[in-house]
């Protein structure tokens, strides 16, 4: 390899070392803990605090059905209904709109709607024993039964159902799926900015 070439080389494997080390400075996301809660609080607004779905989330809401029925020498009956779908993505930014206590354990409303100013149309999360903030109840809308809720995808092997994450002995139901080793679930997560700015200073040493 020439000289030219190594000097080539040298040059683009620092260009990339150099484009690494801006990345790091890139927000990462970590599960939301109750530091950051506190900490939002002794800022004095806890509104500011920006939170994060875990997974992208998808609430089915079905419409009762409207049946008719004709009878003409046979029976028909036929319905329709309305379908609502709310997608929650994991870029989406929620914000803390109030707190409570269930059963014990500390609950979460949170709106990802800027419109939802009240627990009544806010996502309900609580905190289970790992900590983290667990998806445990979507919003409820007028004329509509229970949402169903799926996780990632809508398909029938993604829908949650209100169970025990562990054990019976837990104090609150939680949205999960299903799982022979691990127990999928929706939970609240934060972006941190991680910026560590170091000035550097050279110097020769003069030899003795």
């Amino acid at each position: 390899m020439s000289r030219s070439s190594v000097r080539h080389a040298v040059a683009l494997g620092i260009a990339l070392v150099g484009l690494l080390g801006l990345g790091s400075g890139c927000a990462q996301r970590f599960k939301l803990a109750d530091l950051d809660l506190q900490e939002a609080k002794d800022a004095g607004d806890l509104g500011a605090l920006r939170v994060y779905p875990s997974n992208r989330t998808i609430s089915i809401y079905d419409e009762p059905a409207l049946r008719a029925v004709t009878i003409d020498r046979e029976i028909r009956q036929s319905s329709r209904r309305k379908q609502h779908r709310q997608i929650l993505r994991r870029g989406t930014a929620g914000a803390v709109i109030g707190e409570d206590r269930l059963n014990g354990q500390k609950l979460l409303y949170v709106t990802f709607d800027r419109s939802c100013a009240a627990p009544e149309c806010a996502y309900r999360f609580v905190q289970v024993e790992d900590a983290r903030y667990v998806l445990m109840g979507s919003p409820e809308r007028e004329g509509y039964a229970p949402p169903k809720v799926h996780r990632s995808i809508r398909i029938k092997r993604h829908r949650m159902k209100l169970g025990h994450l562990h054990a019976l002995t837990e104090a609150n139901q939680v949205f999960r799926l299903e799982r022979k080793r691990r127990v999928p679930v929706v939970f609240l997560e934060i972006k941190r900015s991680n910026r560590d700015k170091v000035e550097g200073q050279s110097g020769r040493e003069s030899g003795v």
